[in-house]
């Protein structure tokens, strides 16, 4: 479950780096339609609700080891980050 939380905060982090890239095209590409560059960039038609599951799936099978969530979380997305700079998707 931790690792499908992990791919998918990559998946929302790739988005993101693409919605910034995406910003200064809006005239061009999506007749300054905001909207339409997130839709784009983040399909979260599909991503929200899987990572959704992952995320409530993790919550509910948490070891209890005594580390806050917000430490799990934000050490998958740092790791992912470091895929994603590093080039290892």
């Amino acid at each position: 479950t931790f690792h499908f939380v992990a791919l998918y905060i990559g998946v929302l982090l790739k988005g993101t780096c693409y919605l910034a890239e995406e910003i200064f095209h809006l005239q061009s590409r999506y007749h300054g339609s905001f909207w339409r560059a997130l839709s784009t960039c983040l399909p979260l038609h599909w991503h929200g609700p899987m990572l959704l599951i992952c995320g409530s799936a993790y919550v509910a099978l948490l070891d209890g080891d005594g580390q806050p969530l917000s430490l799990h979380l934000g050490l998958a997305s740092l790791c992912q980050l470091l895929v994603l700079a590093l080039g290892l998707h």
